[in-house]
């Protein structure tokens, strides 16, 4: 394999979209390829494209030079709309004139950004629901699956290997940035919640599937021992109506509320990523917020339960993991419904999880 110094620099990406349609901690998994490539390719141009939602992201990332977006509300609209926005988009995408394509999932929609860019370099995964003729002659580079379990950011960084080089997966954390003014509305947000200035512990305890989420009783009784020994609290959680009702409940179950400050629902994605980066400590689960610690470089306590551990957890960080699997026999993650109510966390004991905060305090 080459090294960085003897990369040949002809056949170096100048410029380059990566693409990742994926959700918020998807998107954030792709900031070590990102520092990867300016490393290996110091005059190189990176773009992504993502969705929109996600933007929050990359878009303040200084190694990204422009964020374009997909709006899923596109589907939505009507069809000569839709049209136009993607025409649009097209048309913008192309004019940056790329030299280099990376597309990180199995989307069709990258077999047709590889057929309509004119990139040389058009760069997948060997995936094999996608073993195609459509999908092998859109790209010029397939890299095949690794045959042992590997973490989601080790897999993207062998990209690569298509350069001919052997990257040092050590070398490249997470990154997250974050504003000013996310920081300063952060801190009017845990001022209208009564929270004095002191150090706190952020909990979030929601995610975007209920399957991955603790019982709520056991967060309120973790919550309840750290304000016992005098500790406050900030409470996260999104908008969505069903993580607002955990939040409810298992606040309605804390003894100690006067040491607990409630911002759910309240902050937008880079106020969170402010709040986190704030914490003294965070307690959550499988989820964006998890690694978004994991990039703020935050210590916590996380927990898993029928996810693959292996490819999802805290990417280089100070951050200790329980997995439910510990403690009993779940299913594989392939075999999950995912709009199950069932939440197969709760065979973590409270005492395991309430030991290692403790530990890490």
């Amino acid at each position: 394999m080459l090294s960085k110094s003897i990369v040949d620099a002809a056949n170096s990406p100048k410029r380059t979209l990566l693409v990742k349609l994926r959700h918020y901690g998807d998107v954030l998994l792709t900031t070590p390829l990102i520092d990867a490539l300016h490393h290996y390719f110091p005059d190189i141009v990176v773009d992504v494209l993502v969705y929109r939602e996600t933007l929050d992201m990359l878009c303040i990332n200084p190694q990204v030079t422009q964020c374009f977006t997909i709006d899923r509300r596109w589907k939505k609209q009507s069809v000569l709309t839709q049209f136009e926005k993607e025409w649009q988009l097209l048309r913008m995408l192309r004019a940056r004139r790329y030299d280099t394509l990376i597309h990180l999932t199995e989307s069709w929609r990258g077999v047709m950004l590889a057929r309509l860019l004119g990139a040389e370099r058009r760069i997948a995964f060997a995936y094999p629901r996608r073993d195609s003729w459509c999908w092998r002659t859109s790209f010029t580079d397939l890299i095949p699956l690794p045959q042992q379990p590997t973490h989601n950011v080790a897999l993207q960084l062998s990209v690569l290997t298509t350069w001919g080089i052997a990257p040092d997966v050590a070398r490249f954390p997470l990154h997250l940035s974050v504003d000013k003014l996310a920081e300063k509305s952060l801190l009017e947000a845990l001022r209208r919640a009564d929270w004095q200035g002191e150090p706190y512990i952020l909990v979030h305890p929601g995610a975007r599937w209920f399957f991955k989420c603790w019982e709520d009783v056991s967060f309120a009784k973790v919550i309840d021992a750290l304000t016992d020994r005098g500790l406050s609290v900030v409470v996260t959680g999104a908008p969505d109506a069903k993580e607002r009702a955990m939040a409810e409940n298992i606040l309605s179950r804390v003894r100690g509320r006067n040491k607990v400050y409630t911002l759910v629902g309240a902050l937008s994605l880079t106020e969170l990523a402010a709040a986190i980066g704030k914490a003294k400590l965070f307690i959550g689960v499988d989820s964006a917020p998890m690694h978004m610690a994991a990039a703020r470089q935050i210590p916590g306590v996380v927990l898993f339960g029928p996810s693959k551990v292996h490819e999802w957890s805290p990417w280089q960080a100070p951050i200790t993991v329980l997995k439910a699997s510990d403690w009993t026999t779940l299913p594989h993650p392939d075999e999950i419904d995912t709009n199950t109510q069932t939440r197969y966390l709760s065979a973590i004991p409270t005492s395991a999880v309430i030991e290692a905060v403790l530990e890490k305090l």
